[in-house]
């Protein structure tokens, strides 16, 4: 099984595709040297990953009758995609591009939208432009912004794929609130919005946080600011909820359909996971890779149940998680004490050498992997397996390998420090989760063990062989792994 495996992997890695790739890698590797800029320390800068989001929202706009709003996020995300395809042929020749304001040979590529737009979604040509090129500009200064002012955070691919996710997102939210495109019930029309202006109100916070001035940075300043961005939440809720917002927040959370179960379910994982953090933190002993994946765990397990049970609850409160993760991560790097502090305490005990940037991306990309397929995944029937896309590559399958792995663990794949045993532990692990989730009748999902078998195998090797952060790019993988298998379900 080894030999078989190592020898496929071999052939790829000697195709002449596979190394035209790698130089084109090795000479953007030098120009962005040549720019003065780092980025986070990696063997490859994962140029491969800017395809991933616009390939999963591609493949579902031609596989289901999706909502036109669906569909306007998914070709804006073409243009994208193009941007990025320039963007690394450009870079690949010179450095110019990171240096320039604006590049108009990438920019040229909102055009492509602009006609997607116009030919398959009946909107006209004014439509079309304001929700292309803003887009694709936006994108150019982010992606720039990403690269040369957050030094050490990102390998190129993965700031191709945040900068993606965050206009993705923007242009999401305004057709949302400006455009009648979505076809969502009542229900998640309710989440939604609870969700935005969540989301909202944490960036007005990070942004009255980032403006601050040195000598404001207290206590007495932080009260101020919650106070108002709590003052503005309350009245977004109710301009758009209406006066009983909160008591129909309240009923829905605990009280519809018994979901205080669920609520107070994830409460205990919560209160343990924050015990365990505070208990550590005070011990100052740093934390060892298996130990960090023990959260991986928990949050799997909130996200595993949230979505067999009741996946809209879970929508709302993943939502809600992101935020409050963001507000932590702003709060850390406020430098407002003593809550600075505390919190750089705790990411010095749990930070591994990929945080070596500005923020502490690991934690944020393990709760996006998770929650990711919740936004990508267009709600149909029987989608619970790709549902699951972030709990079996992240949750299960990596956590099982790092764990295996470094335990019996002794076959390593050339060129890297995962091995062998890992990564079969890694496929079993996924395929036996879904047996166990059939067993229980807790997933029924058309030939899943064998759609798992296919998609599991597709990651394992990923992980196996990838430099970038597993807990981003893995449960894109395992999305596009399990769309092109949907022929089995």
């Amino acid at each position: 099984m080894e030999e078989f495996i190592e020898h496929f992997v071999s052939r790829i890695e000697n195709s002449n595709f596979y190394k035209f790739f790698r130089s084109i890698d090795a000479q953007v590797s030098r120009n962005v040297k040549a720019a003065e800029i780092e980025t986070r320390q990696s063997k490859s800068n994962g140029l491969w990953c800017c395809c991933l989001l616009p390939m999963i929202l591609l493949i579902y706009t031609v596989q289901y009758n999706v909502s036109p709003l669906y569909k306007l996020v998914a070709f804006a995300s073409i243009s994208l995609l193009f941007y990025c395809l320039l963007f690394t042929v450009f870079l690949s020749i010179s450095s110019l591009i990171l240096q320039e304001p604006i590049y108009g040979g990438c920019v040229s590529t909102s055009l492509v939208s602009v006609l997607l737009m116009y030919t398959f979604l009946g909107h006209d040509l004014t439509f079309s432009t304001i929700f292309s090129v803003p887009t694709v500009f936006l994108y150019s200064w982010l992606l720039r912004t990403f690269l040369n002012s957050f030094q050490n955070t990102f390998t190129i691919g993965e700031a191709m794929v945040m900068a993606q996710a965050i206009m993705l997102f923007a242009v999401m939210a305004v057709a949302k609130l400006t455009c009648e495109l979505d076809e969502t019930d009542e229900e998640m029309d309710f989440v939604y919005t609870i969700i935005y202006t969540v989301l909202s109100t944490v960036g007005l916070i990070v942004t009255a946080l980032f403006l601050l001035k040195d000598e404001r940075r207290n206590m007495k300043s932080l009260t101020y600011i919650f106070g108002l961005g709590a003052a503005f939440g309350l009245l977004m809720l109710i301009s758009l909820l209406g006066v009983s917002c909160i008591t129909d927040i309240l009923h829905y959370i605990f009280v519809e359909n018994d979901r205080y179960q669920i609520f107070s379910f994830w409460l205990v994982l919560v209160v343990i996971a924050v015990a365990v953090l505070t208990m550590r933190t005070q011990l100052a002993v740093k934390a060892s890779t298996v130990t960090r994946k023990s959260f991986h765990v928990l949050a799997s397990v909130v996200f595993l149940s949230g979505i067999l049970v009741d996946v809209n609850l879970m929508v709302l409160a993943s939502g809600i998680g992101f935020g409050l993760l963001v507000l932590v991560e702003a709060l850390r790097k406020s430098n407002i004490e003593p809550i600075s502090s505390a919190l750089q305490s705790a990411f010095l005990v749990y930070s591994d050498e990929k945080d070596s940037g500005c923020f502490a991306m690991t934690p944020i990309y393990l709760y996006l992997g998770l929650a990711c397929p919740l936004a990508l995944v267009p709600h149909y029937k029987n989608s619970e397996l790709e549902l699951l896309s972030g709990v079996l590559a992240i949750g299960v399958g990596d956590t099982a390998a790092s764990w295996f792995g470094s335990k019996y663990g002794f076959n390593k794949w050339s060129g890297g420090n995962r091995t062998y045993e890992g990564t079969v532990f890694n496929i079993l692990s996924q395929i036996a989760t879904v047996y166990v989730l059939i067993i229980f009748e807790l997933l029924n999902t058309k030939n899943a063990l064998i759609r798992t078998s296919i998609a599991a195998s597709i990651t394992g090797l990923v992980e196996a062989k990838t430099n970038q952060v597993d807990n981003l790019v893995l449960p894109l993988v395992m999305m596009i792994a399990f769309q092109s298998t949907s022929f089995l379900r």
